[in-house]
């Protein structure tokens, strides 16, 4: 197994540089003390440096945090259906873990892990890229749906 690589660490004046790039509204919002619910980082932890726009013509290394409000597919933006957890803000590595893990597992696309859950299958570390435990995350699937 190869060893993490140490992650690049902001200063404080970069960290309070950064006003939530695309996702700056939501990062207004949360305030100083927010803590993600999943991975337990806090606003300072989740910047980490990274390649911006991979894809395009032009891309640059910056600082990045992005939030996403995950909310659980199970209901519908017209409201049909029910949600088992209310729409909450995670950092982006951890919103992404629910969709991999579910890709990964071939779960169902209406399917969504909670905040709590996620929490369980992914491994965190200041500045860097989660770690998941696939093997988890489908225990945890299994086990809602035999407890029905």
């Amino acid at each position: 197994m190869r060893k993490a690589k140490t992650p690049k660490v902001p200063t404080a004046e970069e960290f309070a540089a950064f006003k939530g790039a695309h996702c700056h509204q939501l990062w207004a919002r949360v305030g100083p003390d927010w803590i993600c619910p999943s991975c337990r980082r806090s606003k300072f932890q989740i910047l980490r440096w990274t390649k911006r726009f991979p894809s395009s013509d032009a891309p640059f290394l910056d600082w990045m945090a992005a939030l996403h409000e995950h909310h659980d597919h199970a209901r519908s933006w017209d409201g049909v259906g029910t949600a088992r957890f209310y729409p909450t803000v995670l950092c982006d590595q951890c919103n992404s873990a629910d969709g991999v893990a579910k890709r990964r597992l071939k779960l169902p696309e209406n399917f969504s892990f909670t905040p709590a859950e996620i929490g369980q299958f992914v491994t965190s570390q200041p500045h860097g890229k989660h770690v998941l435990d696939l093997a988890m995350a489908e225990r945890i699937y299994r086990s809602l749906w035999t407890a029905l």
